[in-house]
């Protein structure tokens, strides 16, 4: 009986310890987000910064909130919002021609929803990533393969950086296009962010 007992105790104990183990971690944006929208046309570039940033990374089956613990499995889940009300420029004409051309009174939101992190190389305490996602704007899903680098920052979150190059053809937005045609707006732009996570 005593046996049976503590075999039965034992096997509680070691169910809950992988339990807590496999706990699933939530993570958001702590700080303020930097994410800049930068573009070109055949007179000038131009420039929007996106004011607005919200985000939930879920990491899962890791037991400590460290690079070394970022593997493509502990990524379970990520989501970013991006109000495309919240898109600023210098110039009003040139914010409000960007929220008409991704339809904000439609579509208010711009999104990214992570599929899978494919590959991880760390090395020096900075992690490599390369993951594969899904960006919505003005209604359109376009799929992006993304390269991001991962460091620990001094207070004690994780930072994510990196650029991103887009085509708006790909989100059926045609390219700009003003005073009779003459100045028009180059179809390649990029995102580039830096974004810091922590619970």
């Amino acid at each position: 009986m005593y046996l049976k007992s503590t075999l039965t105790t034992l096997i509680t104990v070691l169910f809950l310890a992988g339990s807590l183990s496999a706990q699933d971690m939530n993570l958001t944006i702590q700080g303020t987000p930097q994410m800049k929208i930068d573009g070109d046309s055949n007179v000038r570039s131009w420039d929007a910064d996106v004011t607005q940033v919200d985000a939930t990374l879920v990491l899962t089956g890791i037991e400590t909130f460290s690079i070394e613990a970022m593997t493509p499995d502990a990524f379970k889940e990520m989501t970013i919002t991006m109000p495309v009300e919240r898109i600023n420029s210098d110039s009003r004409s040139l914010t409000r021609n960007i929220h008409n051309y991704l339809k904000a009174d439609d579509h208010p939101n711009i999104t990214f929803t992570l599929k899978s992190v494919d590959e991880i190389e760390v090395n020096s305490g900075t992690a490599l990533i390369t993951a594969t996602g899904v960006i919505n704007a003005a209604g359109k899903d376009h799929e992006v393969t993304m390269n991001v680098t991962a460091r620990m920052s001094n207070n004690g979150t994780i930072n994510f950086s990196g650029e991103q190059e887009l085509l708006m053809t790909s989100f059926e937005i045609d390219p700009p296009t003003a005073i009779m045609g003459t100045v028009r707006a180059r179809d390649e732009f990029r995102i580039i962010y830096s974004v810091d996570f922590g619970q």
